[in-house]
């Protein structure tokens, strides 16, 4: 009697592909290891193995939007309300009077979260709010300069001693130091569309708009050249900062999320769409993104 052969249907997948037809997914058949056409709340672990995604247990019923988490503090946003988040997962009130529906943004910069909404804007210190103002600046010397407080941006960020506050498609950046003075004729640099993303590395700064991707080389404001990156744009609140030997890579290269598929951008400029034809997802103008562990999570808003 001739002996059946044994074929391993699945041994271990290689992830999710949905951009191809389903008849087409990679498979060895010696292996087993397959590309998936569809997977929901599944985890694939270093060594292929899938397995199911874990829970969640409700700590908190208030509903928050706009969160930020970093070792000063935890905030998030309900309704008109600014909350900061215990470590017992209890929430204080920090201010009452925020503008509904917009999407705030945060930046933690020595021991402060500022915050901005494009209407309102403050910082958190020590788990109390305190307003971002100009407060006292003296210029030694004459000067005809103008300074000012800092403008109402819908996207804040960080970059070599400066605080940046994109407005549309202009970028301000403060004077070094000093985060809440604006010489708003002098420091700033138009984009070509509304600003999505800022992202600053030892080598430069990584701007997204609606449309492009750029990388701007140099360590000081006034010297930053722009090199164009890619032709798409970056989804807004997609950015997350991550640690390079999870992916191979040296330093803090940042991923984000775009039309095209799930990018990195490394210190050095270098910048590689890491899921190009293999994923396609709803389109969306804003999402949410962080990293859990070793993963890159992203929620998009159709």
């Amino acid at each position: 009697m001739a002996q059946g052969k044994f074929r391993n249907i699945m041994s271990a997948s290689t992830g999710l592909n949905n951009f191809v037809d389903p008849t087409r997914l990679e498979f060895d058949f010696k292996t087993g290891v397959t590309e998936l056409s569809q997977a929901v709340n599944v985890n694939i672990d270093n060594s292929g193995r899938p397995s199911r995604r874990l829970g969640w247990v409700e700590k908190l019923t208030t509903a928050a939007k706009c969160g930020f988490a970093s070792r000063e503090a935890c905030l998030f946003v309900s309704g008109t309300t600014l909350y900061r988040m215990k470590t017992d997962y209890t929430a204080v009130a920090l201010r009452s009077d925020l503008t509904v529906g917009q999407r705030m943004k945060y930046v933690a910069v020595a021991n402060r979260i500022y915050y901005s909404n494009g209407v309102e804007k403050g910082y958190v210190y020590k788990g109390t709010n305190y307003a971002w103002e100009k407060g006292n600046f003296t210029v030694t010397g004459d000067t005809h300069r103008v300074f000012s407080e800092p403008p109402n941006g819908h996207l804040i960020g960080w970059f070599a001693t400066r605080m940046l506050i994109a407005v549309d498609n202009g970028l301000f950046a403060s004077e070094p130091s000093f985060y809440g003075v604006f010489d708003l004729h002098n420091n700033f640099k138009m984009v070509p569309d509304r600003v999505t993303m800022l992202q600053h590395t030892p080598q430069g700064l990584w701007v997204g708009t609606d449309s492009q991707v750029m990388f701007y080389r140099g360590t000081k404001w006034r010297e930053i050249r722009r090199e164009p990156k890619a032709d798409y744009g970056v989804i807004d609140g997609s950015d997350v900062v991550c640690q390079g030997e999870k992916l191979g890579a040296p330093g803090r290269p940042i991923m984000f999320t775009t039309p095209k598929g799930i990018c990195v951008g490394r210190e050095d400029g270098t910048l590689e769409n890491i899921s190009y034809n293999k994923l396609t997802f709803p389109a969306g103008r804003y999402a949410s993104a962080t990293i859990a562990g070793d993963r890159y999570i992203v929620l998009i808003d159709p």
